[in-house]
């Protein structure tokens, strides 16, 4: 059984360290992962767009415990939501709107049975109060039933504008990774042949690699995720764009050949 956890603690602090140290105590068998700890303080469609690039690619039933949670000690909601792979542990607060954006939801709980929690719950540390203990009760086998009142979770919207014919789009960039690279919400299924505008920048290729352009060059690609990714060869594109979150970009298809 594997618990992964995703937070904005860091790594300077003692945070993750002792959400572990609970977790071991009631499950001592149980596999700790750390998908990422460098979550953007508070930045809560940050970490929920990290969480779906990662979750598909761990074994089935996982747990998912992610803990960015700027309402921590307010009357938000904790809950625990099963799909057919996995189980998720997260505050109520659209964290995981990406990822119930594409998954089929079996059963979604409040988190709110005490027994499972530490005696003593903090209004500043529930990662140690109620995350760690609870995700590691349900990996020694409790049911999320146990867990609180069952609720009817809503469907998120789609979080992507995706690219399914010729013609033009527009989104924006949602995610800037450590080398400066934007990774915008426009997603494809395919190859495409287009252009693509950024500021005033227009960049006349989607190119398959860093290295189809000369260093310090722009380039845009289709990245891992099937998501358009703006960048510079051996740069820093927030850098040289002045970039931001939220930031507009247009392409343009010209055509597109299905994977």
């Amino acid at each position: 059984m594997i618990i992964a956890l995703l937070t904005d603690f860091g790594n300077r602090d003692w945070f993750v360290g002792v959400m572990k140290g609970v977790i071991s105590q009631i499950n001592p068998n149980v596999r700790i992962i750390d998908i990422t700890h460098e979550i953007s303080p508070q930045n809560v469609r940050e970490a929920g767009f990290v969480l779906w690039n990662a979750y598909k690619y761990f074994p089935p039933k996982t747990i998912f415990v992610s803990v960015v949670d700027p309402g921590v000690g307010s009357e938000r909601k904790i809950i625990a939501v099963e799909t057919d792979k996995y189980i998720f542990v997260a505050p109520d607060n659209g964290l995981l709107d990406f990822v119930l954006s594409e998954v089929e939801v079996l059963r979604s709980v409040y988190v709110e049975n005490k027994n499972y929690f530490l005696e003593k719950v903090s209004s500043t540390f529930h990662g140690r109060d109620i995350f760690a203990p609870v995700s590691a009760y349900i990996s020694r086998g409790v049911d999320i039933s146990e867990l609180g009142n069952e609720f009817k979770i809503e469907k998120s919207k789609k979080m992507f504008v995706e690219i399914l014919s010729e013609g033009s789009y527009r989104g924006e960039v949602i995610y800037i990774d450590r080398f400066g690279n934007l990774i915008t919400n426009l997603r494809t299924f395919g190859e495409i042949e287009g252009e693509v505008k950024f500021k005033e920048t227009t960049i006349n290729k989607i190119s398959k690699t860093y290295s189809d352009v000369e260093v310090s060059n722009v380039v845009a690609l289709i990245d891992s995720s099937g998501l358009i990714e703006i960048g510079i060869r051996n740069g820093n594109a927030r850098e040289f764009f002045k970039a931001n979150l939220g930031d507009e970009v247009f392409i343009w298809v010209k055509s597109i050949n299905a994977r």
